[in-house]
């Protein structure tokens, strides 16, 4: 029976080959062992892809959910901080008001007229408050601060104030300046939207409607009370100083019912904080569930992985010494 041999090109090239092989499945080996995951997942999973394909489409919209929550929950907490500065400013200038109207005490009315200069100035910087450059106060547009400067509004306010005889007619004009859609504040001073933004989706059904605007009529109605405040020492208004006082006095009045409606909004909007806390946590609680699940998926079993590696390295081991001893044969080596 005649035998059947390679020669040694052959042979070197087939230890060569298997050499090749024997590394490309160390070092696949070695990568899954320190990752815990499979490198080839098709060949891992036998081409049954169709659950971790749901598993990862689940994962993508959860971490986008994730960001639209983290987004509305800074967004929410902006908001609770300008509504708190707001009203503290005119907190305490109600209480001034009220002193500088019907206490023949120390604060005067230009004193109070100057106080409430700066509450103004407090109240509109803090509803043009951004995020990212996006006016949170300014409804469904985002891309401009929604209220002009104090000075503005101020000018606007003593040109629809001028003439004005008495105090009736003064709280009259300062209405229409205000409440009227016609009004100056509607056409010179407000410059956001006229609707709130989309609701925030936050999955499950649920979602957060972050739609307070500057224009709301809360903040209004402080705006305007302490807009009128701003007035009472200017020259251009023909009152005698009682009747300065007196409208202090009412502002200041207003202003204290004011602070009811302003706890009111920052309630809501501490309710929808809420909301966006326990939508977070619940998309938390998914992620972390999804990326068990998918991990389940992918990983490898440690041990079984290691004798494995150590099986290929044998093998590789083996293949070297089998190539070293063939190296050193020879014709003379061969013939002896």
């Amino acid at each position: 029976m005649p035998l059947q041999s390679i020669g040694d090109m052959a042979q070197s090239f087939a230890m060569r080959r298997q050499s090749i092989e024997l590394n490309r499945q160390m070092d696949r080996l070695t990568q899954e062992l320190s990752s815990g995951k499979a490198s080839d997942i098709p060949r891992h999973l036998a081409g049954h892809l169709l659950q971790l394909a749901d598993v990862e489409r689940d994962l993508t919209v959860l971490e986008a959910r994730k960001d639209v929550a983290s987004v509305a929950a800074t967004d929410a907490g902006v908001m609770q901080t300008a509504l708190d500065r707001i009203q503290t400013a005119t907190g305490d200038l109600a209480t001034n008001a009220l002193t500088a109207g019907f206490t023949a005490g120390s604060v005067q009315v230009p004193t109070v007229a100057n106080e409430a200069r700066a509450a103004l100035e407090t109240i509109i910087g803090a509803l043009n408050t951004d995020v990212a450059g996006r006016a949170v106060f300014a409804g469904n547009r985002t891309d401009t601060a929604p209220l002009a400067d104090a000075d503005i509004l101020l000018d606007g306010l003593r040109a629809a104030l001028a003439g004005a005889s008495d105090t009736t007619e003064i709280r009259t004009r300062l209405d229409t300046f205000f409440d009227d859609p016609a009004g100056g504040f509607a056409t010179s001073v407000y410059q956001g939207g006229a609707a709130g933004l989309t609701p925030r989706d936050l999955g499950a059904g649920e979602s957060v409607a972050l739609d307070i605007r500057a224009d709301d009529a809360a903040l209004r109605g402080v705006m305007k009370q302490t807009a009128l405040i701003a007035m009472l020492d200017d020259a251009s208004l023909g009152l005698s100083l009682q009747e300065r006082r007196d409208l202090a006095g009412t502002a200041g009045e207003r202003l204290l019912e004011g602070q009811d409606k302003l706890t009111g909004l920052r309630a809501n909007l501490g309710f929808a904080e809420e909301r966006i806390t326990k939508a977070e946590s619940r998309i938390s609680a998914g992620l972390a569930s999804l990326t068990i699940a998918r991990n389940d998926l992918i990983s490898v079993d440690t041990p079984s992985t290691a004798v494995e590696l150590e099986q290929v390295q044998s093998q590789l081991e083996m293949l070297y010494t089998l190539t070293a001893r063939s190296a050193r044969l020879s014709l003379v080596n061969f013939l002896s």
